[in-house]
């Protein structure tokens, strides 16, 4: 089978013609298999992603290109104003009372679910299984699925008590990737979805993006197969709308979205305290977060930049920066 010349044309203006080395050798089946593939591909974004990294690759390959980056931030971050946040240990015990019941009523009335970002093997944690499935050496021998779906279910019970009902319904939607998708499938069906109602559970894939060398070369698994990847938590909004997950939400009339990471086994799922706060605030989007323990603690910081809010990872931050303290309060940092 010939290729089509559309097919060449789109390779070569994307610097890929590689992918087509084995083409000769491949059957048909396979040759079917390498094409889908490349329709598959937005070339224009793998390169734009790949012009990026390498931007800001080879910017940190100088100190002085290092020290003005650092300058940079250091001039134009700022605090996150008070007005827009709280603190569960600067809240009184009557407010946070209040936050709760506003987010218990809102589940109550179902309008809450819980988003979760499952994409990922078990790889780091020495396992070849989603690491949702894994055992994290609790005496129960529970999961990380099943304390989640566990919260899921006392929180279902919570705001049923709170408000007199036996409707209250928390969906939850968990983003997977073709590593994690049949095996989680196959694990919650398997264990009978821990107690939650399967049409409550939907679960959806994200994208693959092709890997690259470093030369911006798409990679080969096989003579007729791309090597891909799953495209980060980042690829939940192309995911949400592709798979038409937004118009299940609204369908369900869910009116907040608590998102989190699989690994985090302290998450308190549609934390109603948390909604609460984001519901009195009419915040269109907040962030959970733990105050550094001390100046040069590694984690990243929100604050604003240019007048956005972000995540400044620590190693952007210089230590003069991050040592910096509140005018009003010598013993509380500023960032």
């Amino acid at each position: 089978m010939e290729v089509d010349l559309t097919i060449k044309e789109r390779l070569t203006k994307a610097n890929q013609t590689h992918l087509l080395a084995y083409w000769s050798e491949l059957n048909n089946e396979q040759q079917q298999t390498l094409l889908h593939d490349i329709n598959e591909i937005d070339f224009d974004r793998v390169t734009k992603a790949y012009n990026s990294i390498k931007q800001e690759l080879l910017s940190d390959t100088t100190n002085s290109n290092k020290e003005i980056k650092q300058e940079c931030i250091d001039d134009i971050m700022e605090p996150v104003p008070d007005t827009v946040t709280g603190s569960i240990n600067e809240t009184t015990k009557e407010q946070l009372e209040k936050y709760r019941q506003r987010g218990l009523k809102a589940i109550a009335e179902g309008s809450v679910c819980v988003l979760l970002l499952a994409g990922g093997q078990g790889t780091r944690l020495g396992v070849d299984y989603p690491k949702g499935m894994y055992d994290v050496g609790l005496p129960s021998k529970k999961t990380l699925y099943q304390i989640q779906a566990e919260r899921i279910r006392r929180l279902e019970q919570l705001a049923n008590e709170e408000f007199q009902t036996t409707t209250s319904i928390i969906p939850w939607f968990i983003m997977t990737s073709e590593h994690t998708q049949e095996q989680t499938e196959k694990y919650l069906h398997t264990n009978n979805y821990f107690g939650l109602n399967p049409n409550n559970i939907i679960l959806f894939e994200q994208h693959l993006l092709p890997a690259l060398d470093f030369q911006g070369k798409i990679l080969l698994d096989d003579k007729y197969k791309l090597t891909k990847a799953a495209d980060g938590n980042g690829g939940l909004y192309r995911a949400l709308t592709t798979n038409k997950i937004l118009n299940e939400m609204e369908k369900r009339h869910i009116k907040y979205i608590h998102v989190y990471c699989v690994d985090n086994i302290l998450v308190r799922l549609g934390d109603p305290v948390f909604i609460g706060f984001c519901i009195e605030k009419n915040a269109d989007c907040a962030a959970k977060v733990v105050k550094k323990a001390f100046a040069n603690e590694a984690v990243g910081v929100i604050c604003k930049v240019r007048d956005r809010y972000q995540v400044v990872e620590y190693s952007e931050i210089s230590e003069k920066t991050s040592q910096r303290k509140k005018s009003d309060n010598n013993d509380e940092l500023l960032f």
